[in-house]
């Protein structure tokens, strides 16, 4: 071989990051003329050893980038949905500890409600419930919190986190502390506080039980217009300020869309005696395609009154103040339960509360499914076929409403310094005399 092609071949065969071998020894042999170490045959041994083992590390690197710390926690938490969690070990003998027996619940069909959102085109999509059933199982079965019924409610976005939001009641509902004097007493277990709610950040994640909710926090709610953030503890830095942290604020903004959104089909409950819901056994369900229309849907919760409950509170009437007035709060008169959502308010815009939606535009399409969007609160869907029906909420928390600041407060009138000047400052001493006397002379 000649020495051209010689040198065209060692060109020509290139390593997977383009160096050819040309370059590689020529690159060697300069840095050996330019120091003259003692032990240049050890040096080109070395190159040559550390070109294979870089080129080895190259070849087994994975064509897909190591996630970060916190998604490869989320997909660990995930993948314990699957399969059965090993038991922990007894230090002392060696022998799994056995766990202690599920708890019996009752809960909804997560997968089958994920489907009829599909049809709609709305949700989380299947996979997605798929491992939110098996979250809820998990919430479900754990001793510990004594769930009785569980219901996914929904997913509400945050600038770092998002809240996975499961609502249910458990055997040993919260105790209610005791309002402040001079407050609206908390709802005890019933309207606003019904349901406990538990979150978690990540599906397979750890699960926080969210606290209760107070009249002024929903007050204070509807005054503000603010992204959550996925920290349970992080302030809310607001005007008017909230009386609470993120956990409440998220508490409160449940209990605003649970009110307004969560609708039932007509006829699947009815009242009792006391005039409060109950199922009804005699429903047959409806056609898909007529739970599209809002004359078809009742709201399954009761209204949120101005006072921040569902049960308007009023104060003891004196008996020797003939001018006591209740106040508009204590007045207000709010919907009967299971109002239609046809006499639902527009939107500020004028728009329908409600938007139809359907699976299928095509009316002739057998088992279709049907549905409606709020307009109100963007990312509440409802949605049901025959018998099935569910409700879902989507989105980050904010109402579709216009927003005006509150004012800021009334400036401080200014200190009287006059006033007090005149009042605490000793009179003025008048002249002496003598002076007076010597400027005359």
């Amino acid at each position: 071989m000649a020495d051209a092609d010689a040198i065209a071949f060692l060109q020509k065969q290139t390593t997977a990051d383009g160096t050819s071998l040309y370059g590689h020894l020529t690159r060697v042999l300069s840095k050996v003329l330019g120091e003259k170490p003692n032990e240049a045959v050890d040096l080109l041994e070395t190159s040559l050893l550390v070109k294979k083992t870089a080129f080895e590390a190259q070849e087994s690197a994975p064509l897909v980038p190591v996630s970060a710390t916190a998604d490869a926690a989320k997909t660990v938490a995930t993948a314990t949905l699957f399969g059965n969690p090993d038991l922990p070990i007894d230090p002392e003998t060696g022998e799994p500890i056995e766990s202690e027996a599920t708890n019996d619940y009752e809960a909804e069909d997560v997968v089958g409600n994920g489907r009829l959102f599909d049809a709609l085109g709305v949700g989380l999509g299947t996979h997605e419930m798929y491992n939110i059933a098996l979250t809820l199982k998990k919430l479900g079965e754990d001793p510990k919190r004594g769930v009785q019924n569980v219901r996914f409610f929904g997913k509400f976005f945050g600038l770092y986190a998002d809240y996975y939001v499961f609502e249910t009641t458990i055997n040993d509902m919260p105790t209610i502390p005791e309002a402040p004097e001079g407050s609206v007493p908390y709802e005890d277990n019933t309207g606003t506080n019904e349901h406990v709610y538990f979150v978690c950040n990540y599906l397979g994640g750890p699960m926080t039980q969210l606290p209760i909710v107070t009249p002024d926090q929903i007050k204070a709610a509807r005054l503000l217009k603010k992204l959550l953030t996925g920290r349970l503890d992080s302030l809310v830095s607001t005007y008017p300020l909230f009386p609470g942290n993120e956990a409440n604020y998220l508490r409160a903004q449940i209990a605003r869309i649970a009110c307004t959104t969560v609708l039932a089909p007509n006829g699947q409950f009815t009242t009792n005696d006391e005039n409060e819901p109950e199922p009804n056994e005699e429903f047959e369900g409806l056609p898909g395609r007529d739970l599209a229309e809002t004359s078809n849907w009742v709201h399954k919760l009761p209204h949120i009154k101005k006072q921040g409950r569902c049960v308007v509170h009023k104060r003891e009437e004196p008996e020797d103040d003939e001018n006591f007035e209740f106040t508009e709060e204590e007045q207000e008169e709010g919907p009967e339960p299971l109002t239609s959502v046809e006499d639902d308010t527009p939107i500020a815009d004028g728009s329908p509360a409600w938007t139809p939606l359907y699976s299928s535009s095509n009316e002739g399409v057998k088992y279709q499914v049907g549905g409606l969007r709020s307009n109100l609160w963007p990312g509440a869907y409802v949605s049901g076929k025959d018998k099935q029906s569910a409700s879902i909420y989507v989105g980050w928390g904010i109402k579709n409403a216009p927003f005006v600041p509150l004012p800021p407060p009334d400036i401080a009138q200014e200190f009287d310094q006059a006033l007090v000047e005149s009042l605490e400052l000793p009179p003025k001493p008048e002249e002496p005399e003598e002076k007076e006397e010597e400027e005359e002379n």
